[in-house]
């Protein structure tokens, strides 16, 4: 398979648009060897030197125009404009574990979690950033913490640890409101 490799390039102006109801992004670029092209939809098309100016004209207007769409939607479906999407949350888990006939090569068993002041025992209905953190994986009947095979391993993320139990305190991120969002979009629009 032949690679091909794009000579040097210059961004002339970029510009959000919409088509069929959606937005997309796109970059009007001249290319050393003389040429112009489009990148949108992920990938360039060939235009005219005109068509080129006529864009870059005009990618103003079009920014405006988004703009205006973010200010009365509230949304951003670009993600053209940096606002903190997520937030980062933490709770404590309380974990009873269990010994079995080769534990000490595969992982202690978990018998359940207590997370948000919610039991779980059926371990497929925890949410998945404790599910995960906890390295839990299937193992025949029982659910396993795999490679967690002694308690050392535990003491250094977790406390409170016994024979069959700890407390750990898992960091996740969670989405924001979306009114909180919508108000900060708001105000960077309000502001161009």
């Amino acid at each position: 398979m032949k690679t091909t490799t794009l000579p040097d390039q210059i961004d002339l102006c970029s510009f959000p648009f919409q088509n069929e109801g959606k937005w997309h992004n796109a970059t009007i670029f001249f290319f050393t060897n003389n040429t112009y092209t489009i990148y949108q939809y992920e990938d360039h098309y060939d235009i005219s030197k005109e068509e080129a100016d006529d864009y870059c004209d005009e990618h103003e207007r079009r920014i405006k125009e988004y703009d205006q769409y973010v200010l009365d939607t509230g949304t951003d479906p670009l993600r053209n404009y940096y606002v903190d999407r997520t937030e980062t949350k933490s709770s404590v888990a309380f974990v009873e574990f269990g010994r079995y006939i080769g534990c000490d090569k595969k992982g202690f068993s978990v018998l359940n979690v207590e997370w948000e002041s919610k039991t779980y025992e059926n371990l497929t209905e925890l949410p998945s950033h404790v599910y995960d953190y906890l390295y839990l994986k299937r193992d025949d009947a029982r659910y396993i913490m795999e490679g967690i095979t002694s308690v050392e391993m535990l003491e250094q993320e977790c406390t409170d640890i016994t024979n069959n139990s700890f407390k750990c305190t898992i960091e996740y991120e969670v989405d924001r409101p979306s009114d909180i969002i919508a108000s900060e979009l708001r105000a960077i629009t309000r502001n161009q």
